[in-house]
C-alpha cells in the first residue's frame, strides 16, 4: 500500500482531492485553482511579513526547476493570478499537484521518500497526453521544494480517467453491468464540457468543448461593469432558477441606496439572458452529441446541477443518473466543509475516481475501468 493515495481533480472552479494516508480514512482537500508565476524575492517578502499561521493549502508555493509559482488562494489574493482558462488542463496540473502534494506532506508530516498512489481527470479532449503527464508529474514530485522545503517522493503508480471516468465507475448501481447497454455520460463544468459514449462495454466516442459555466459568466460581465468574476459566480448559483435579487444584493453592497436597486435589476437581466442564450448552446450540442438510444445517462459537474431541470426534460427519453448516492456520501462524510459551498454534486467524479484509484492494481495507465468498460 502506498504512503498517501490522492485522486485529484484539476478544475477551473476549483482544485479538488481526495486522499488517504496508510490507514484508510478518506479526506477531502480543497484549494482555489490559480496559478501564478512569481518572482522569488516576491515570494520571500510574503513569508518575512505575513501575520499568523494558515492551512499549508492556503499559502502554498512550488519551485520546480527554477520556476516559482503559487498555487490556490495565496495566487488569488496576494498575487491577483488569472484563472488561465485559454490554457489546456495539463498545462497547470502539474504545479497544481505539486502544490497539493506539498499541502498533504506539510499537514501529516509525510516523510520525504514516500511513495503516493496518484490519480488525476483530464478532459476527453486532453485524454491523450496521460503518458507525457505522468511522466512529467513522475519527475517533478521526485524532486521540488514547496513553501521554500525541498520535496522528495515516489509515484509508485498513476492512473488517469477521462473527466467522467469516476462517476462511470462507481456512479451506477452497485454490481450492474455496462456489456449490454448504451450509457453516455455528461460532465458539464466551469471551463469544459465532455461526453463519454460507451456502448456494449466500450468507450465508443469522446467528446470535449470549451462550453462550460464560464461562457456564461462572461456573457453577464458582458452585459454589466464592475463585477467580481468570483462573487458574480457565487451570486448566480445562490440566486437559483427564479434569479433571487436577495442573492444578487453582495455584488453591489457599497453602491448607493438610490442606484442599488436599479443595478441589481440590470444584473438580474443580464444573467436571465445569459442563462438562455448559453442553454440554446449548450443544449443544441448535447442534442447532437447524446444519442437517444442510450440506455442511461449519467449526468455530474457543477452547471449540471445549475440546469438540473432543463436537463431531466431534455434526457427525458432515457434514465436519468445524477449519482445522488455519491452525493449522499460526500455530504454525510465531509458536510462540515461542503456545507456551505454547495460541492457535493461537483466532488462526485473525483470521489468515484479515489474509489477506484484505491482499489486499482498498482499499474500505469491502467486500461478497463470496474463494470466493464475497456479501452478508456
Amino acid at each position: 500500500m502506498a504512503d498517501l493515495t490522492l485522486g485529484v481533480d484539476p478544475g477551473g472552479s476549483g482544485l479538488k482531492g481526495f486522499y488517504t494516508l496508510n490507514t484508510f480514512k478518506p479526506e477531502l482537500i480543497l484549494m482555489e485553482p490559480e496559478v501564478a508565476a512569481v518572482p522569488l524575492h516576491s515570494l520571500e517578502a510574503y513569508e518575512q511579513t505575513k501575520i499568523g499561521n494558515s492551512s499549508p493549502e492556503n499559502n502554498a508555493w512550488i519551485e520546480y526547476k527554477g520556476q516559482h509559482l503559487a498555487v490556490g488562494f495565496l495566487a488569488r489574493k496576494r498575487f491577483y493570478a488569472d484563472l488561465q482558462l485559454q490554457k489546456r488542463k495539463f498545462e497547470l496540473a502539474l504545479p497544481k499537484v505539486l502544490a497539493m502534494v506539498g499541502a498533504i506532506a506539510d499537514k501529516h508530516e509525510l516523510a520525504n521518500g514516500s511513495s503516493i498512489k496518484l490519480g488525476i481527470l483530464l478532459p476527453w479532449g486532453e485524454y491523450q497526453d496521460r503518458a507525457l503527464f505522468s511522466t512529467l508529474v513522475t519527475q517533478a514530485l521526485a524532486d521540488y521544494k514547496f513553501r521554500g522545503q525541498p520535496k522528495s517522493f515516489l509515484v509508485e503508480s498513476f492512473i488517469c480517467l477521462p473527466e467522467g471516468g469516476g462517476v462511470l465507475s462507481r456512479g451506477r448501481t452497485p454490481g450492474s453491468s455496462l456489456k449490454d447497454q448504451t450509457v453516455a455520460v455528461v460532465m458539464l463544468g466551469y471551463r469544459d464540457i465532455s461526453i463519454l459514449l460507451v456502448e456494449r462495454g466500450e468507450m465508443s466516442v469522446g467528446r470535449t468543448e470549451s462550453l462550460g459555466f464560464a461562457k456564461m459568466v462572461d456573457r453577464v460581465k458582458s452585459q454589466t461593469s464592475g463585477l467580481d468574476q468570483h462573487q458574480l459566480v457565487t451570486a448566480m448559483c445562490k440566486a437559483g432558477k427564479n434569479i433571487s435579487s436577495k442573492a444578487l444584493e453582495p455584488l453591489v453592497v457599497s453602491l448607493d441606496s438610490a442606484y442599488k436597486s436599479h443595478e441589481i435589476s440590470t444584473i438580474r437581466k443580464a444573467i436571465s439572458n445569459a442563462k438562455e442564450e448559453y442553454w440554446m448552446m449548450l443544449s443544441q450540442w448535447l442534442k447532437l452529441h447524446v444519442t437517444r438510444s442510450a440506455d442511461e445517462v449519467i449526468t455530474a459537474g457543477g452547471t449540471a446541477n445549475f440546469f438540473r431541470s432543463e436537463l431531466n426534460s431534455l434526457f427525458s427519453f432515457s434514465r436519468v443518473n445524477w449519482c445522488e448516492h455519491l452525493e449522499k456520501q460526500i455530504f454525510n462524510s465531509f458536510s462540515n466543509q461542503i456545507s456551505t459551498k454547495s460541492l457535493d454534486y461537483r466532488l462526485t467524479d473525483v470521489y468515484g475516481l479515489f474509489f477506484y484509484l484505491y482499489g486499482a492494481k498498482p499499474k500505469n495507465n491502467p486500461t478497463t475501468l470496474k463494470g466493464g468498460l475497456t479501452h478508456v
